[in-house]
């Protein structure tokens, strides 16, 4: 199992996850051709273990009790 270690996602229809070292080395924006979020800056997040769709650290606070 990976460290807590803090990742990026896409909302959008590809459903991307980065690292946080790739953010920070430039790979801020989805690429993805024929994404629907392509062109927009990826977001602090995570892949939901129970649906494995994407969702973003804000959207976590206070479902599961943790703090980003």
């Amino acid at each position: 199992m990976m460290d807590k270690q803090k990742t990026y996602v896409c909302l959008g229809t590809c459903q991307a996850v980065i690292t946080q070292e790739q953010y920070e080395n430039g790979l801020v924006k989805c690429g993805t051709e024929g994404c629907t979020m392509k062109g927009h800056e990826f977001v602090p997040g995570k892949k939901d273990e129970e649906t494995g769709k994407n969702v973003a650290d804000a959207d976590l606070i206070g479902a599961e009790g943790e703090k980003a």
